[in-house]
């Protein structure tokens, strides 16, 4: 079993930084706008009573409510190297910079029940011992239970391992509440959706339980103005673009967000509050992003799989006050990301 754990988790991590959940009706449709309940829902307990729904192992996916699932089973070994790097950007001491650490918990944290509490390792306690090992001075933001109280909306796809834009809302609101912000309402903001979203989890399985959930994917069009920039390793370059690839679309949809894996890029807005902030991230991150415009006069997503700058001194060059890392729970968890994040303070020629 362990064996088998191992494997889903090597897999499906290489998987959750790429760019490519909830039963089928819980798919988006093709509105313009969005309510989001004003009335929350109390936090249910982690493990959810047996509801007589068994579970299938195809390949490196876990099929269950017909959807798939990753099963996350990370060492503290690994969650503590991964504070250690986090530390490593707090040590430097850069005057002026406040740093948060934000880890995402993965969709099968909030669809386990009795009959399959062994199989994961809860997400919340990994995720606190990550923070129990980072320097004091980080802000850290633990989302679990902000998800958890929505887990019956459509927060997580069905055949893919990204979480949704929605699901992607609620660590917004998280992070507002850790970092003084008010949170945008998405009562009245208009979106977009792209039908049809067959994602990773689909291709690896080919599963026609998957198939018959397809998902959708919806983007939210904000009010706030917002110029957004392709960066590159050259300090100081930044070409005009759009923060939304429209053209994106089928099994590639998740694209539509910052445009896919940029390995840098820039959305500067009509606010004037001196907050600016960068935001170092795997493919979840792409989600994530577009909400902070609504608070932020300058917002910089930087892939850490991909950015070859000199990330000290663009931070530096672009007045940077404020620090995000964020990244999903396996990545959180995974060498290879933790080396990823400590190659940025590496200065490349």
């Amino acid at each position: 079993m362990k064996i088998g754990l191992v494997l889903v988790s090597a897999m499906l991590v290489l998987a959750a930084c790429s760019n490519s959940s909830s039963n089928g009706n819980k798919n988006e449709d093709d509105s313009t706008s969005t309510k989001v309940p004003k009335k929350e829902e109390v936090i249910e307990s982690r493990i959810l009573p047996d509801d007589g729904q068994v579970g299938v192992k195809k390949g490196a996916v876990f099929i269950f409510k017909n959807r798939g699932f990753e099963v996350f089973s990370g060492g503290a070994s690994m969650g503590k190297a991964y504070a250690e790097v986090i530390n490593s950007y707090n040590r430097l001491k850069i005057q002026g910079l406040k740093i948060y650490n934000l880890v995402i918990p993965n969709g099968f944290e909030f669809e386990i029940t009795e009959k399959y509490k062994d199989l994961a390792k809860p997400a919340k306690e990994a995720i606190d011992a990550i923070y129990a090992a980072e320097d004091p001075e980080i802000i850290k933001v633990n989302p679990v239970d902000e998800i958890r109280k929505h887990r019956k909306e459509y927060i997580y796809f069905n055949t893919d391992h990204h979480w949704t834009s929605l699901g992607a809302y609620y660590a917004y609101k998280a992070f507002c509440a850790a970092a003084g912000h008010t949170p945008v309402s998405l009562d009245t903001v208009a979106s977009k959706v792209k039908p049809g979203f067959l994602g990773f989890f689909h291709r690896i399985t080919r599963s026609q339980i998957l198939k018959n959930n397809p998902d959708s994917v919806r983007y939210y069009l904000f009010k706030d103005s917002v110029n957004f920039f392709i960066g590159s390793k050259s300090i100081g370059y930044w070409a005009p673009s759009r923060m939304y690839a429209e053209q994106a679309s089928g099994d590639n949809s998740y694209s539509v967000f910052l445009q896919g894996d940029l390995p840098i890029c820039k959305m500067e807005t009509q606010h004037k509050n001196g907050r600016r902030i960068v935001l170092v991230k795997e493919s979840y991150g792409n989600a994530f992003a577009p909400f902070l415009i609504n608070n932020y006069e300058k917002v910089i997503v930087v892939d850490q799989r991909s950015y070859k700058g000199d990330f000290i001194a663009m931070l530096k060059a672009e007045g940077i006050n404020e620090l995000l890392f964020i990244n999903n729970i396996f990545a959180a968890h995974t060498q290879f990301h933790i080396d990823d994040i400590r190659g940025l303070l590496k200065v490349k020629n």
